[in-house]
């Protein structure tokens, strides 16, 4: 896998440079799952990386009670008032 990576990275760099090879100065993850990616990544390449969490509790919590789930299941269920409050 990681010499598919080296082979990505080249390519993508020779494209946004127009021929000239660039390295990443660091890795974004936003998200959980593209955070252990990213972690990954970073560690496979050798450059640092950034991590942007954020919860999509507020989406979820107006999905449930559009459903027509009480605040108190939902959060109950999901903890939903501490992932906002995250």
């Amino acid at each position: 896998a990681l010499s598919h990576i080296m082979q990505i990275s080249k390519v993508l760099g020779e494209q946004i440079v127009g021929g000239e090879q660039v390295w990443p100065v660091a890795i974004h993850g936003h998200y959980a799952d593209a955070g252990d990616s990213a972690a990954l990544l970073s560690g496979a390449l050798n450059v640092p990386m950034v991590f942007t969490g954020h919860s999509l509790g507020r989406d979820k919590l107006e999905q449930l009670m559009k459903q027509g789930r009480p605040k108190e299941e939902i959060n109950a269920n999901y903890k939903i008032m501490r992932r906002i409050e995250a």
